[in-house]
């Protein structure tokens, strides 16, 4: 048996961001969220080891206002129980700030073997949360995993990086952060939506956990960056086009002469 903790950020969904009267701000705050795709990996592995191998998987969701509708989602892909911390003074967290939450909270759910996590969220793309939760936890690390199997008490891991692969066998506890690539995340049946209403889901405030952060980074600014065409049409024969698309090119740095 192993239990497994899976961190879970609920993120902006980007494919429905849209901004025409106000700040990017603005419409950040009116778009919806949803639960960041590497999690959803990370998820889905957690439960394929409970599969195999029985055991429980927890879900932790934190942030400045977790949607409990998103963590009923995660529940219905597979998990037992959840547990969420949610407080407007989390707004803006940076990955030390949000790791030294998580780390409290996996302290006091207790009984897990293995943490996994998305290497990064889908928003922000930081790559910091993971291995900074294993920093404060004191636990051993691996990031890009790629495929993991249990084997007598051990994690045998295996992460593909740019030109190598590379095979680990690690002791638990471990914290393991994982891509898109490991696997490819299951849709609730409608059986497995109705069952998740009758999970339980323990909520926290930071005044709970008994701690108080302040973010190491804070946003300054956001902004859009504007793309404009210049819409340059070349006429001419074939040979002329080639001429002046390469003189083009030149002329603008794409290529060099």
């Amino acid at each position: 048996m192993v239990n497994v903790l899976v961190c879970v950020k609920q993120v902006v969904d980007v494919n429905q961001l849209r901004i025409s009267n106000g700040s990017i701000q603005e419409a950040i705050q009116r778009a919806p969220k949803k639960i960041s795709e590497f999690d959803l990996n990370a998820l889905e592995e957690a439960i394929r080891l409970k599969e195999k191998h029985g055991g429980k998987v927890t879900v932790l969701s934190i942030g400045s206002d977790v949607k409990t509708m998103l963590v009923r989602e995660a529940l219905a892909m597979g998990a037992d129980e959840a547990y969420v911390v949610s407080d407007p003074a989390m707004e803006g967290f940076d990955g030390l700030a949000t790791a030294i939450v998580l780390a409290e909270a996996a302290r006091r759910i207790k009984g897990w073997d293995i943490i996994l996590c998305g290497e990064a969220s889908s928003d922000e793309a930081g790559y910091q949360t993971g291995p900074r939760l294993a920093r404060e936890l004191g636990i051993p690390f691996l990031a890009h995993v790629t495929k993991l199997e249990l084997k007598s008490g051990k994690v045998l891991v295996e992460r593909t990086l740019e030109d190598v692969v590379e095979t680990y066998e690690v002791p638990l506890p471990v914290l393991l952060t994982v891509g898109l690539e490991i696997n490819t995340p299951r849709i609730p049946s409608l059986l497995m939506i109705k069952a998740s209403s009758k999970k339980p889901i323990t909520t926290w405030s930071l005044k709970d956990l008994g701690i108080t952060v302040k973010p190491a980074l804070r946003t300054v600014e956001m902004s859009v960056v504007k793309s404009v065409r210049k819409n340059v049409v070349i006429e001419g024969s074939p040979e002329e086009v080639s001429e002046k698309l390469v003189m083009n090119l030149l002329k603008e740095g794409v290529i060099k002469g």
